[in-house]
């Protein structure tokens, strides 16, 4: 089976993911930029001159101003840059500024497109809380975390500001962070409503209603006050749980755990994947007779497909799932949008993966298709699609049987999403845990600076057409878990509630 460039170009796709959770995530660590702007006219016209250039960079770039299966991303794109230069008008400051590129990011709703701010640490505005921190699970916010005297972990959040939480969340966060129509979004931003980062735009909320587990409610009026660094500690495991390395583990006897929390790996983490590949090879014929087997995804912000290909190789045997993938995606066609920024992007890459003799060639190759499709006056170049391999046709079903449980987490998107893809080719592939997140058909994005550095625009390179999956499509667990806990260890006694898992422990604990 053929691999794709962006197979190899995941490290970025990553971070933008992670900017999607968190736009501090590629923050500027330079803190001596230049003429920072110190008044309020120069941050209005610092930010008027930014969100023009992401205009004209992604109307010139993206391929989506000549899509013909998207005609209306060119009104779109307009309404974007017309939205963020209202709020432009109105900013006086950092959190101003970083709130109006948030805007032009969100009303475009697409993960690999938009712009994102990255100013300096220094003139970041202290995050603020009222005492006590929230998650989204399932249909409702509820506490993760509290210094509050009167306010308990497990707290669920009906209404603040009397309005209740799904419309307030709609109509406030979610005008600056993520994509509101998608249900993994309200997993991994529900908890920035009880935070003030400062936003001009999103005045701190003043009361809440709340009930208790026991059905015991109560309101209070929030007193809002820098977050002590302390909390960070508090907070590490409260949307993935905790971080496992790269690896296969086995937290009881029978129930296999592959952790896959990178597919954007350091040098660490890909000696991991090699020991990980290894041991799945050793161990199968117990792998073959567990009552489970686990892949985990948490914390996974996408990257490379080829890590989560290897594993599904390993577990359900290369041919097959070659033969499945090519049977999936026959229809599908890859798009290069051939400008000249784009163009030169990937020939640049060029010497970027020398060291790598297939992704050389095929760069090579890729680059060529865009440079002449430039030079003709295409605005595309399509892929070359080699004939798939039909040798596996007549191969038997795959002998791994027992129950393949995948747990999502609610960030899961771009190479993360394509590994839930190909887990799903199978029908012993159950998934365990949030909704998905969603990536559109634009993919392979570079980063361009605004003329003022404080932020990057985000362009994709190509699009692709009759993808299976569809633009903003998601997966919905099979086995919804909304508890507040999402450790390995509550996660585990959540896998072995499930009735088939049950029915098989119960029996060889019998035994």
């Amino acid at each position: 089976m053929k691999k794709t460039i962006n197979t190899y170009l995941g490290t970025l796709a990553s971070c933008l993911c992670v900017l999607a959770t968190n736009s501090h995530a590629l923050g500027n660590d330079n803190d001596s930029i230049d003429n920072l702007p110190s008044t309020a006219l120069q941050w209005q016209a610092v930010a008027k001159q930014d969100i023009h250039y992401a205009y004209q960079q992604s109307a010139t770039n993206h391929p989506g101003m000549l899509d013909s299966h998207n005609p209306g991303f060119a009104q779109l794109l307009e309404n974007a840059k017309q939205q963020a230069l209202v709020l432009a008008e109105k900013i006086k400051n950092t959190s101003g500024y970083e709130a109006t590129i948030a805007r032009f990011n969100t009303v475009l709703q697409d993960g690999h497109a938009g712009a994102v701010a990255v100013l300096p640490k220094s003139v970041r505005q202290p995050r603020r809380w009222p005492g006590f921190s929230v998650v989204w699970r399932g249909d409702g916010l509820k506490v993760y975390y509290s210094e509050h005297d009167k306010v308990t972990k497990g707290d669920k959040i009906i209404s603040c500001n009397d309005t209740p939480i799904k419309p307030l969340m709609r109509n406030t966060l979610f005008k600056f962070h993520g994509q509101v129509e998608q249900p993994g979004h309200w997993w991994n931003q529900g908890w920035r409503l009880l935070i003030d980062d400062g936003n001009p735009f999103l005045p701190p909320l003043k009361t809440c209603d709340f009930v208790q587990s026991s059905g015991v409610a109560y309101s209070l009026q929030l007193q809002w006050v820098e977050r002590p660094d302390s909390v960070s500690q508090h907070l590490v495991n409260a949307y993935n749980g905790d971080k496992l390395e790269v690896g296969l583990h086995w937290p009881v006897e029978d129930i296999a755990w592959i952790a896959m929390p990178t597919f954007a790996p350091n040098e660490t983490e890909k000696s991991n994947y090699q020991q990980l590949f290894a041991d799945l090879a050793r161990q199968r014929e117990q792998l073959l007779t567990a009552t489970a087997v686990v892949l985990d995804l948490r914390h996974n912000q996408g990257g490379s497909t080829y890590w989560s290909l290897k594993i599904a190789e390993q577990l359900w045997g290369q041919q097959i799932v070659n033969y499945r993938k090519d049977k999936h995606d026959e229809k599908s066609q890859v798009w290069w949008r051939a400008s000249k920024d784009n163009t030169q992007y990937v020939e640049s890459l060029i010497t970027v993966l020398r060291d790598q003799p297939e992704m050389h060639e095929m760069v090579k190759a890729v680059s060529v298709g865009m440079r002449a499709s430039l030079e003709a006056g295409k605005p595309f170049y399509v892929e070359h699609k080699p004939q798939a391999n039909n040798a596996s046709k007549q191969l038997a079903e795959s002998d791994f049987k027992n129950k393949a449980i995948v747990i999502v987490p609610g960030q899961c998107g771009s190479a993360c999403l394509d590994a839930v893809d190909t887990f799903k080719l199978f029908s012993n592939t159950v998934l365990f845990g949030a909704p998905s997140s969603s990536d559109s058909t634009y993919m392979d994005v570079r980063l361009v600076d605004t003329p003022s550095g404080l932020s990057k625009v985000i362009i994709p390179n190509k699009v692709y057409v009759n993808r299976a999956r569809g633009n903003g499509d998601f997966y919905q667990p099979d086995i919804p878990f909304n508890e507040v806990e999402w450790t390995t260890d509550a996660l585990l006694e959540g896998i072995k509630k499930w009735p088939v898992v049950r029915e098989l422990v119960n029996k060889d604990i019998k035994h």
